[in-house]
């Protein structure tokens, strides 16, 4: 349609975030628009300018919208206009209430930008086309009339009776000419109809649009060519407008055409009545909308539906889930299945090489899925490399278990991507659908939790969801806020566990270790908050708060005690810490306002850190080793290293995990190993320190292979503060001792450090 003018449509609801989302789109695609907020309000706007196009809410207080469209069709001035209902997506409209009433068309919320406008333009194009078509029959209307008028002058004037009648055909003539170009050329189907419904007159835009000749369209009705489905509300409106009950009507039908395809299509049928206003035959207008009928079909399966792997969404997946929640509650002998599938190793596939292939192994994992399901079973994609079944119906949970095994087997097999072979294995939670859930949801929540229990139990598992897991997990939620809390709060100590020289007994640092004094709950394990704190991203801020607090407890001592100037302070890093972007910033401002020198500070990372982008990680511990920070790898030994990465990296020490010492003195192999990694350590030119030392006969195998230092029970169980300075006192008073005494043998020195690390630990 070509605007002349500015329309002005007038949009009717309750709702402000309704009335401000129409308005924006409808401005700004250059509509004139005013807002009603109720019926009343609305009966009222009208009276002051007549719009162009109506939209009307229909479920409003006091006045709905059915009522308000009655009125404005009873008035003569506003009857005319037409009104476009607005429902939402999921409520159920009586569309003959709403055509009865004088509707025209319905507009469905969420609103969507393409489906509103183009429903709007198509009401007032067909607007623009019926008041031409009105103008034309009231002309015709009045020609007739002039005619009979005309035919009574001749009986009283017979000389000029052929003159009149022949001016009289002409006009007439003209007149139907002009109608039948109208019709003939109109943009839009167009057709004359009997009162039975069969076709008199039609148009080539409806001919081509139905496939039809016009001589073919001429033997059939409507009734011939609308779809079966659709033909009884049809059937019902035309009574309604034969009747008189409604002067015309306009609704969405889908009609046949003649190579069967589907044709979506807006009808819009007038009674035309002869001048003593008997029916003489219907006049239809029919506009194709096949193509925005399959846009808003496309729009509803994206809506529904994953663009990447085809498969249902979250959306769709939680209809069905709650479908079968109310058959569960109809039927005491239905049973289903969820299943959550996470899996183990997308994120390295998708660094490593790259989204492209990480969407491409997504969507070949799908189409495993949907191998191993059954046609009544459900395969969704949440987000991610999370994926949903549901397996509906079960005899028991057997079933379900049977799938995940099956599952986890069929997961594991390599798939083949962009020429190599990648292997990936997955978690998997199972959950019962039972009546004791209400939601949907509630399902998915309960399978996740499942499946996060699998995943912590290692790759390619899986778990059946038990009430206990959600407790779990509302308790971890609890200790995550009271973890934000406690950083408020100052809730954290620093305690400082001693390294001692294997070979001289001297202290030589201190490794500063967090702990936690829950106001409630008392002392709360590293082992069960740290891992929250990396989750979360807390840890950056706990190891700053870490480092600082350490470093300052490290100069205080300094002062203090002249021997502590050679102390070091060992303290934890995380990989979060390391990807900070000014995390050599950070270090450096702890250091130069603390006043501490670089070489009293060990760095301490886990091996699993050190395989996190090897390149750039060595550059920053290379800017650490710049700056004389000692470097140390933690628990050497539990996790995965590159013996090709290890040398290159400016480490000072390996520690040797205390899984190693425990056993050391009672099984070979554990020496063995021990052995190897100090061997390994002496090799790259660094030390090695142990963990966990807690034995006097530990001490001295660890002594005999030239273990440099260790720290564990033996010496000292981590420390307070103040604790922390009494053994420095002891030790300085150690070392006064041995300055005035330096030649000792290799035995007596083994014996003097004996007794001082006894006295130590009895202390």
């Amino acid at each position: 349609m070509t605007q002349t003018k500015q329309n002005l449509i007038l949009i009717v609801d309750d709702a402000p975030a309704n009335l401000k989302v129409l308005f924006e789109i409808l401005q700004q695609s250059g509509f004139q628009v005013a807002i009603a907020k109720n019926g009343e309000s609305a009966l009222a706007k009208v009276e002051e300018s007549l719009p162009d196009l109506i939209l009307l809410d229909v479920m409003m207080p006091n006045l709905d919208g059915f009522e308000t469209c009655r009125r404005l069709k009873a008035n003569p001035q506003t009857q005319e206009i037409p009104v476009m209902f607005i429902s939402a997506l999921e409520e159920t409209i009586n569309k003959v209430q709403g055509f009865k009433v004088g509707g025209v068309d319905y507009i469905t919320k969420p609103f969507q930008t393409e489906e509103v406008l183009a429903r709007v333009k198509t009401q007032l194009a067909l607007g623009t086309a019926k008041a031409e078509l009105r103008q034309l029959n009231l002309g015709l209307e009045q020609r007739v009339q002039q005619r009979t008028a005309q035919l009574a002058t001749i009986n009283q004037k017979l000389s000029q009776e052929i003159a009149a009648r022949v001016s009289t055909q002409e006009a007439l003539l003209k007149s139907e000419e002009q109608f039948r170009l109208s019709f003939d050329l109109a943009p839009i189907g167009m057709a004359i109809a009997t009162l039975e419904g069969k076709f008199v007159q039609v148009n080539q835009v409806l001919s081509k649009v139905l496939g039809y000749t016009s001589q073919e369209l001429r033997d059939r009705t409507w009734a011939d060519v609308t779809h079966p489905d659709d033909l009884p509300a049809c059937v019902f409106l035309n009574h309604q407008l034969h009747q008189g009950e409604m002067t015309n009507f306009q609704i969405e039908n889908r009609y046949l055409a003649k190579d069967g395809s589907i044709v979506y299509a807006l009808l819009n049928i007038v009674l035309v009545r002869d001048s003593k206003g008997q029916p003489l035959h219907f006049l239809s207008q029919f506009v194709d909308i096949s193509d925005r009928k399959q846009a808003e079909e496309q729009l509803v399966y994206n809506t529904l539906h994953d663009p990447l792997t085809r498969l249902p969404n979250r959306n769709f997946l939680l209809e069905c889930l709650n479908l079968a929640l109310e058959r569960a509650k109809q039927d005491a002998d239905y049973l289903f299945a969820v299943l959550c599938i996470d899996l183990d190793r997308f994120k390295v596939i998708n660094e490593s090489l790259g989204h492209h292939v990480g969407d491409e192994f997504l969507v070949a994992v799908a189409d495993k899925l949907k191998t191993v399901v059954r046609p009544t079973d459900m395969v969704a994609r949440l987000d991610g490399d999370e994926f949903v079944i549901l397996l509906d119906p079960i005899k028991d949970l057997k079933d379900a278990i049977h799938l995940a095994e099956q599952l986890c087997k069929r997961l594991s097999a390599s798939i083949h991507l962009a020429g190599q072979e990648v292997f990936a294995s997955a978690s998997i939670g199972i959950v019962l659908g039972t009546v004791d859930y209400d939601q949907g949801a509630a399902l998915l929540r309960d399978a996740d939790i499942a499946m996060y229990r699998a995943k912590a139990k290692g790759k390619g598992c899986y778990e059946v969801f038990a009430q206990g897991m959600y407790a779990q997990v509302l308790k971890r939620l609890q200790l995550e806020n009271d973890l934000r809390l406690a950083l408020e709060r100052q809730e954290f100590q620093v305690y400082y566990q001693p390294i001692v020289s294997l070979h001289t007994g001297y202290l030589t640092g201190f490794e500063a270790l967090v702990r936690w004094q829950h106001p409630v709950r008392g002392s709360i394990s590293p082992a069960e908050f740290i891992p929250i704190a990396e989750e979360t991203g807390l840890i950056v801020q706990l190891g700053e708060l870490v480092l600082r607090t350490a470093c300052q407890q490290l100069s205080v001592w300094q002062q203090q005690y002249p021997t502590a100037a050679s102390l070091k302070i060992h303290v934890n890093l995380s990989v979060e810490q390391l990807r900070e972007p000014d995390f050599l910033a950070k270090i450096d401002r702890i250091l130069a306002k603390i006043g501490i020198k670089g070489h009293n500070l060990t760095l301490e990372l886990t091996e699993s850190m050190l395989m996190d982008g090897v390149e750039q990680l060595l550059n920053l511990l290379s800017e650490l080793k710049a700056r004389g920070i000692q470097l140390s790898i933690d628990d050497f030994g539990t996790g995965y290293s590159s013996l090709s990465y290890l040398h290159r990296f400016p480490v000072n020490h390996l520690k040797i995990d205390r899984s190693f010492i425990c056993y050391l003195p009672e099984k070979s192999e554990y020496r063995a190993i021990v052995a190897t990694i100090i061997a390994l350590a002496h090799q790259l030119g660094i030390s090695a320190i142990a963990e966990g030392l807690e034995t006097l006969s530990q001490f001295r195998l660890l002594q005999a292979m030239g273990c440099e230092e260790a720290q564990g029970y033996l010496f000292a169980k981590p420390l307070d503060r103040n604790s922390a300075e009494e053994l420095l006192k002891k030790s300085s008073s150690y070392l006064q001792m041995r300055q005035e005494c330096p030649h000792y043998t290799a035995s007596l020195l083994n014996q003097r450090a004996t007794a001082h690390l006894n006295s130590i630990n009895s202390g």
